[in-house]
């Protein structure tokens, strides 16, 4: 019995000539300077023990920063923002229950530090310790908050020290209201790949994109940015881009979630790089800038004319699946999307005068995804032609059954491939390339909760020829002509090598 293979190499090594940080493109948990946080959910019918999610934000510098942080409904529009002051070191940890329910946003304040905080500038070492006969390593001691001086002062309004006074109920109920758009307002499909969206229609039956309303939990996601100031723009406004977002790699996160069907889960955020040399390595855009990909492409250079030099993120991905159609295991995917040219994703229309108060939602089944699902013996589900297959991920963070997906047996592993891996997007018309993450939640009965991050199987936005079949498995990232990022930085014998069929 044959045995599917997926090895993805992301030790990229990078020559000095084309940028300092080894890590980009290699979507890997280091320090960044922007924080994803892909999922998030809180149950208004019951805040206090039902889901919720906790996020803690580390500074791993001795410098102290400014973290902007933007709360993002689960159809893509932004919020609510606020800023957190960091000392050098530092680590802040809220619950969004705590904002949502109560109105309390972290406060933090411009100060310096006091004796009572132990400030230390060397760690402990055993004096027992034989190998070591030097006194401790010493590193630098950590900035305190007042040393951010005129960039986040007392007096500004975006200053973080005023969020002492909650968040007024009125505007709670306006969030939640907004929050709630994707379980109540109304939601339709469409087949017709036009904008805006034609014949639209409700299947029957129903998938969850039709039946899910306000009694389950609402869902959202987050962005953590270095900023140089404090401010209260976001990220897709004008400006934002332009002088604001810092590319210093420093910041580390994780998320907590409670009680999504039982006890707590937890994963480090998405760590975003940001490096100045990105165009150095990730793809072109090709609407004409000259600018590379990047995580915020679809903000930052319409709105700025500037990149911001964040990595952008995969474009497929493999995962295992187990429990379909049992009784006792189930599988549910996580699954965060974003254009890298549009401001919403090409599969979902937000109809009416206003994204915070939309007249209806509208999916299409159009050239969204493509997914290969396998069994244990390497049984491929095949979907029946012609057919339309629903778009069972709509929106730009979600939590869906697998269930909801054609697999051909009860367990085994699926390959999703996202625009553009799964086509040529100058051949299809409708060019596209987008943002993903995807992770599984297993739930078996005396063994508890399995959280498994996807593995990343293509970066179409920084390896151009990473698309359909020519994956990265077996990639080669670095050959005798250097890094590749392109099939034109490929030689003719490697090329080859990549078409050969075995």
């Amino acid at each position: 019995m044959s045995r599917a293979r997926l090895c993805i190499v992301l030790v990229l090594v990078l020559s000095a000539a084309t940028v300092a940080n080894a890590n980009i493109c290699a979507f890997d948990t280091v320090p960044a300077a922007t924080l994803l946080f892909p999922f998030a959910s809180f149950d208004y019918n019951d805040p206090i023990s039902g889901e919720d999610t906790l996020l803690a934000i580390t500074n791993m510098s001795a410098e102290a920063q400014i973290a902007h942080v933007t709360l993002w409904t689960d159809y893509g529009v932004a919020l609510l923002n606020f800023n957190i002051l960091l000392t050098g070191y530092d680590i802040v940890r809220f619950d969004i229950g705590g904002i949502l329910r109560s109105g309390y946003i972290p406060v933090t304040v411009s100060a310096p530090h006091t004796g009572a905080e132990g400030v230390q500038d060397r760690g402990p070492m055993s004096s027992a310790n034989s190998l070591h006969t030097l006194p401790p390593p010493s590193i630098d001691p950590p900035l305190a908050t007042n040393t951010l001086g005129s960039r986040c002062a007392p007096d500004n309004p975006a200053y973080p020290g005023n969020y002492v006074t909650p968040i007024s109920q009125g505007v709670l109920d306006f969030i939640q209201s907004v929050l709630e758009v994707s379980q109540t307002y109304p939601r339709y499909y469409s087949d017709d790949c036009t904008q805006p969206y034609g014949n639209l229609y409700s299947p029957d039956p129903s998938p969850w994109f039709q039946t899910r309303d306000d009694s389950g939990p609402s869902w959202m996601y987050l962005t953590v940015d270095l900023i140089q100031s404090c401010h209260l723009l976001f990220p897709d406004s004008q400006g934002y881009f332009l002088d604001q977002a810092r590319t210093d790699n420093v910041l580390v996160g994780d998320v907590m979630w409670r009680s999504m069907g039982g006890g707590a889960t937890a994963a480090p955020a998405v760590h975003i790089e940001a490096d100045t040399s990105l165009a150095a390595v990730a793809t072109p855009l090709f609407v004409g800038s000259g600018l590379p990909v990047s995580f915020y492409a679809r903000y930052a250079v319409p709105n700025n004319g500037v990149s911001d030099y964040r990595e952008p993120l995969p474009t497929a991905w493999a995962m295992r699946y187990e429990g379909i159609a049992t009784d006792f295991i189930s599988t549910d995917l996580l699954v965060w999307k974003g254009s890298t040219y549009n401001p919403s994703p090409i599969d979902l229309e937000i109809q009416g005068s206003s994204p915070l108060s939309p007249d209806q939602l509208v999916a299409t089944n159009c050239l969204a995804y493509t997914y290969y699902a396998w069994d244990e013996d390497e049984n491929v589900v095949n979907v029946p032609v012609p057919t339309v297959e629903i778009n069972q991920l709509p929106l730009v963070t979600q939590r869906v059954s697998a269930e909801a997906f054609d697999m051909p047996a009860d367990s085994g592993w699926v390959l999703f491939a996202w625009p553009s891996a799964n086509w040529t997007s100058a051949a299809a018309g409708s060019p596209d390339l987008w943002q993903t993450w995807m992770a599984s939640l297993t739930d078996i009965p005396g063994m508890g909760r399995m959280f498994l991050p996807g593995i990343p199987a293509a970066n179409v936005g920084c390896f151009s020829d990473q698309t359909w079949p020519h994956y990265g498995i077996d990639y080669d990232y670095v050959g005798p002509d250097g890094y590749h990022t392109s099939p034109g930085s490929v030689s003719e014998d490697e090329q080859r090598d990549r078409d050969r069929v075995d």
